[in-house]
């Protein structure tokens, strides 16, 4: 074979191994990008999977602060009592390893009223190389509907008579399941409707103010409102008052405890209950930070000789009645009557006056202030020329009566996430 045989052979092997090298390199790269594409398509579908599964658990976590926030409103007392009863009430929680174990939220709550408030929850879950979060805003409010007696300051299952008084219901009317009489140069100003199921009869020198009228004889009349019946002592009642009484005295324990404090100020608190009457006399002064219950009757300012009891003459008594609290009961009540008599000063009460019997006012106090509600099978009124001012409260007659009417107890009004 001659010399340029010899080298055409190798020059197209040469030639062939430099397309075999090229196709290769060709085919390499193709697979290196290929399984760079096949890397990077799975490392962001597992960032993806990542990114959902934190987003699913960060939802999770940021309902639970919410259930979290809306549970302690409902039995944490401290925040039952800031939610309802302090317009400006804040709070600020943080809880930690909270439904996974990288996982917390932050409950932040501010109250734009009583009862009514907004709630920020942001819920954190720790990725290691990061931190997911999402943020849940909702509003709350806790309605308590209207009191078994309507939205009426006085009511009574029978006669409301009014003789020689001036009385001022605010914010209410008035209720009565037979009539109401208004008498003698008395006057009865009311905000609310004065409806009387029988008839509402008014002396000419007397005089009735109020956005209506409505009895039998002032078409149409209202339907009868049955009268409640409070709880007592009623065994089967859990919520009665005397198993719920702070304090239990029989009537002669508390008519010792009066005279030991008599010519000063005594101080009740919480549920004071009396196994048997009340007679609180001229020289005692009364705060009850709560309620006064009692089996039997109650009198007010006990009418006796220049208002002494024992050497102390002269001293007319005073009241003042504290509510505690909105969720609370406060008041005096009765399983018979509560008599306020000449020997009583002056009447000031945040709570309800409640008589299985009646309630009957013959005095000339200096002043009788009522924020809440009268209820009795029968009220009469007699000589308060200087006037009566009762201030509806449903949120207090409710709670003293035992059994308020709630629709939830809370409600969610508003929702909104954040990423």
């Amino acid at each position: 074979m001659d010399y340029k045989a010899i080298q055409s052979i190798k020059q197209k092997k040469s030639s062939s191994k430099g397309f075999v090298l090229v196709t290769a390199l060709f085919v390499m790269l193709l697979i290196l990008s290929l399984a760079l594409y096949v890397a990077s398509f799975t490392l962001t579908e597992l960032k993806i999977s990542t990114s959902q599964a934190a987003s699913v658990q960060t939802y999770y976590l940021a309902e639970a602060g919410i259930a979290d926030a809306i549970w302690k409103i409902k039995n944490d007392s401290a925040w039952k009592t800031g939610f309802e009863e302090n317009a400006n009430w804040t709070m600020d929680y943080t809880k930690s390893s909270a439904l996974y174990s990288n996982g917390s939220y932050r409950i932040q709550i501010n109250n734009t009223d009583k009862a009514k408030g907004n709630i920020i929850v942001t819920a954190s879950l720790d990725l290691g190389n990061g931190t997911a979060k999402r943020v849940v805003k909702t509003s709350i409010y806790k309605a308590l509907g209207v009191s078994v007696v309507g939205q009426n300051g006085e009511y009574a299952d029978g006669n409301i008579d009014m003789s020689g008084t001036n009385l001022y219901v605010h914010a209410g009317g008035v209720f009565s399941n037979l009539n109401i009489i208004v008498n003698f140069w008395s006057n009865l100003d009311s905000d609310g409707d004065v409806r009387a199921v029988g008839n509402v009869n008014t002396n000419q020198s007397s005089n009735i103010n109020a956005p209506a009228i409505r009895s039998n004889n002032n078409p149409p009349a209202p339907d009868p409102i049955a009268m409640p019946a409070v709880s007592f002592d009623n065994a089967s009642d859990p919520e009665n008052y005397k198993a719920n009484a702070n304090q239990i005295y029989t009537a002669q324990q508390f008519s010792d405890l009066l005279w030991a404090n008599r010519g000063a100020t005594l101080t009740l608190n919480g549920i004071t209950y009396v196994t048997g009457a009340i007679n609180i006399y001229g020289s005692n002064d009364l705060i009850i930070n709560g309620a006064l219950v009692a089996d039997g009757n109650i009198t007010v300012g006990k009418n006796t000789f220049f208002c002494c009891w024992g050497s102390n003459c002269f001293n007319r008594s005073s009241i003042i009645i504290n509510n505690p609290g909105t969720s609370t009961p406060s008041g005096l009540l009765s399983k018979g009557t509560i008599s306020y008599e000449f020997c009583l000063d002056s009447f000031n009460a945040h709570g309800l006056i409640y008589a299985n019997d009646k309630i009957n006012i013959l005095s000339l106090p200096s002043s009788i202030a009522i924020t809440g509600g009268l209820v009795s099978r029968k009220i009469t009124l007699t000589s308060c020329w200087q006037g009566i001012h009762l201030y509806y409260d449903n949120n207090i007659i409710s709670y003293s009566l035992g059994n308020p009417q709630f629709s939830p107890i809370v409600t969610v009004e508003h929702w909104e996430e954040e990423y």
